[in-house]
């Protein structure tokens, strides 16, 4: 039993250890790193593109949408 103990001890402290030495860079050095990093094309820029594109035509339609609604109530009256 109180080798278990002692196991679980010891275990507690390899992980807070390990942990702790996983610490990044300072905040101020990771925020200079994200802004002289030239941003990469990446696989995923033509799907990410579409994605604006398919944004772009729902705006559309919803105003077209809104405009009929419009028209519609007026024509009503």
């Amino acid at each position: 039993m109180r080798s278990t103990a002692a196991l679980s001890y010891l275990t507690t402290l390899v992980l807070a250890l390990a942990l702790a030495g996983c610490g990044g860079a300072e905040p101020e050095q990771r925020a200079a790193d994200r802004e002289t990093a030239p941003r990469r094309e990446t696989v995923f820029d033509p799907m990410t593109s579409t994605i604006g594109r398919a944004q772009g035509v729902q705006q559309t339609v919803d105003q077209q949408a809104a405009e009929q609604r419009r028209r519609l109530e007026e024509a009503e009256r």
